[in-house]
């Protein structure tokens, strides 16, 4: 469909926007009027997204370490006040869900050009390896913390790494 907008679902963003809080970035009138427009249940443009996302970013001179942080407790809070203890029961089970239907492919919609992917490539759990290829709309160093705090969250992993330095779209996770 040529005019079908991409739509973030309003958990991702309300999950965005109370990680930033609850980390005190960026805190302030610009985050509480996101917080008061976004209903949890409703679906909003990506357009959305990309201003709360662009409203981190013009903050801080080095943002990236901020948005794997913001990643990381959008997971936590998926984990300990959502719905991931029923979904999921290890680390390694974080990461087939993200990457599957359940994960990604729930909190956004659109044109597949659009929308993109979140796909394992390979995944190694007795040498504790995995690879993840994306070409979502979203900014990666949040996707590491996403997938960083996604794989802690149930405790059976004491070490989660994730990297994308060799390609930009290749998410390279190390796990023990």
């Amino acid at each position: 469909m040529a005019n079908e907008e991409t739509k973030v679902f309003g958990a991702l963003i309300q999950g965005y926007l109370g990680a930033c809080l609850n980390l005190n970035i960026v805190a302030g009138k610009k985050i509480m009027d996101f917080q008061t427009q976004i209903q949890t249940t409703g679906w909003y443009p990506l357009s959305r997204w990309v201003e709360l996302e662009r409203t981190v970013l013009q903050s801080y001179k080095n943002a990236n370490a901020i948005l794997v942080r913001v990643g990381m407790e959008m997971m936590k809070a998926w984990y300990n006040f959502g719905p991931g203890k029923t979904l999921i029961n290890r680390g390694s089970d974080f990461l087939h869900y993200q990457t599957g239907s359940g994960g990604y492919e729930s909190v956004i919609k659109g044109p597949k050009k659009q929308v993109g992917s979140f796909e394992l490539v390979k995944m190694d759990g007795r040498k504790g390896f995995a690879t993840v290829h994306s070409t979502t709309p979203f900014n990666r160093n949040m996707e590491c913390g996403v997938l960083i705090g996604g794989m802690l969250a149930p405790g059976d992993l004491d070490y989660v790494d994730v990297t994308n330095s060799k390609d930009p779209d290749t998410l390279e996770i190390e796990f023990h």
